[in-house]
């Protein structure tokens, strides 16, 4: 499934990772998680040597097909801004693997949208090995995580299911490769249908994608990246009433964040997309 898209981002980053802001609500299944894996990890602390990182980042963007609407005539544009900040906690388990564990805390705003304002809340535990010494050995990470979205609308809110494999490399001071192949799986509360025989679990969404990406430094501050990206799954598309989405889509309810006439729907989809950016860290 294709769709116009394009997209402005300008990013302002601390330390290294990401982060999208806004203060949540109560996330009790994603907190009971976080702090499960947090307990263990501070149990195995005392055996490994472990290090904290914490970092940050903020981006501002315009989407100019925020619903994935296939009719140019159902098309919304929205600005967002959105933030996000991650707690880890870092242990090398001896000279090949090492263990991490922790949080993310996110978050966007949308200038017009205000539906789709959301804070989630994500716990996160994943194992690297290290085929070698050095900065130059190749590595493979595992990660699994388990988080809870909730959104101003309500109706999206959703627990978020996320597993992943990574591979890496470094070949140079300059130059890394990285490709991840990952699954998630988001479940929502269904929505009542409002036709009989069609399901309202419009929300809910099963996907597969594979992403890889190349870094190159030009300073020891400022890098260049190019990305790529293929994607199998759930694809949700929100658009005017039309009666001919009942036939083609797995569910369809009401997206009254987009309009009083507005469904949502969904429907299998394959993504491909590109990304090329230049980061400055502070």
């Amino acid at each position: 499934m294709m769709r116009p898209v394009s997209r402005s981002p300008v990013t302002a980053t601390l330390h290294n990772a990401e982060m999208r802001c806004q203060v949540p609500r109560t996330f009790s299944r994603a907190i009971r998680a976080w702090l499960t894996a947090f307990l263990a990890l501070c149990a195995l602390s005392h055996t490994a040597r472990a290090d904290w990182t914490l970092a940050t980042s903020a981006a501002v963007a315009h989407d100019n097909n925020v619903g994935n609407a296939r009719n140019y005539g159902s098309v919304v544009e929205d600005s967002f801004a959105a933030a996000t900040v991650s707690l880890l906690q870092l242990m090398q388990l001896d000279e090949n693997y090492s263990l991490a564990a922790g949080g993310n805390l996110s978050g966007q705003i949308y200038d017009r949208l205000s539906g789709l304002n959301d804070a989630s809340l994500e716990g996160v535990l994943s194992l690297k090995r290290k085929w070698g010494l050095g900065a130059f050995a190749p590595w493979v990470r595992a990660a699994v995580s388990l988080g809870r979205a909730d959104y101003a609308d309500g109706y999206r809110n959703a627990t978020i299911y996320r597993a992943a494999l990574e591979v890496g490399k470094r070949f140079d001071e300059r130059l890394s490769l990285w490709a991840n192949y990952g699954f998630e799986r988001r479940l929502a509360r269904p929505v009542e249908a409002e036709l009989y025989g069609v399901s309202g679990d419009v929300f809910s969404q099963n996907g597969r994608s594979l992403k890889a990406g190349l870094q190159y430094s030009l300073t020891p501050r400022i890098s260049l990246s190019l990305g790529s990206l293929w994607r199998r799954g759930d694809v949700i598309s929100t658009t005017a009433a039309d009666p001919y989405i009942y036939a083609y889509s797995k569910a369809v309810a009401p997206d009254p964040t987009f309009g009083a006439d507005a469904y949502a729907y969904r429907l299998n989809g394959t993504t491909y997309g590109a990304r090329l950016g230049a980061e400055y860290s502070l």
